[in-house]
């Protein structure tokens, strides 16, 4: 279902990408089948370790030269970034029953598949961080248009 779901994004040009629309699929499956097995082990590392390759293989040289020239102002952009959702994970540890790791991995800036091997490895919940991460995702396709598109 996921599978099928990421090759409609992909062929209809979705915002948010394949992986979003793969993982919308998966968690409306696991909440409509309350029975669903984990993935076993070794097949989770191998779908890691694809995401990995796949990550890596789009990094190129051409973008880091293009941002060559605004890197001091990049710096203080993704500092500020990280410090407001960092931030914001702390308030929602505060405020919810999650554990300060799991709401900073669900907040953190960044893929959602990323954030979710990643809070695999440090054995949180990696359903509820790919969660936050596309609806994170998600408020930003909608609001940046909206911001962007306002003069």
């Amino acid at each position: 279902m996921s599978s099928a779901a990421g090759l409609i994004a992909l062929r209809f040009r979705l915002p948010g990408g394949v992986i979003v629309w793969a993982l919308a699929a998966a968690a409306s499956l696991h909440l409509a089948v309350a029975d669903l097995e984990p993935l076993p082990g070794a097949f989770r590392t191998a779908a890691q370790i694809l995401i990995g390759v796949a990550i890596g293989t789009e990094i190129t040289r051409s973008p880091l030269r293009a941002l060559h020239d605004v890197r001091g102002a990049l710096a203080v952009e993704m500092a500020a970034v990280v410090l407001l959702c960092a931030g914001a994970g702390c308030l929602l540890a505060a405020l919810t029953p999650l554990d300060a790791s799991t709401a900073l991995f669900a907040l953190v800036p960044g893929g959602a598949s990323d954030m979710a091997v990643a809070a695999v490895w440090f054995g949180l919940d990696a359903a509820l961080v790919a969660g936050f991460q596309v609806v994170r995702q998600l408020l930003v396709f909608v609001v940046v248009p909206l911001v962007l598109g306002r003069k």
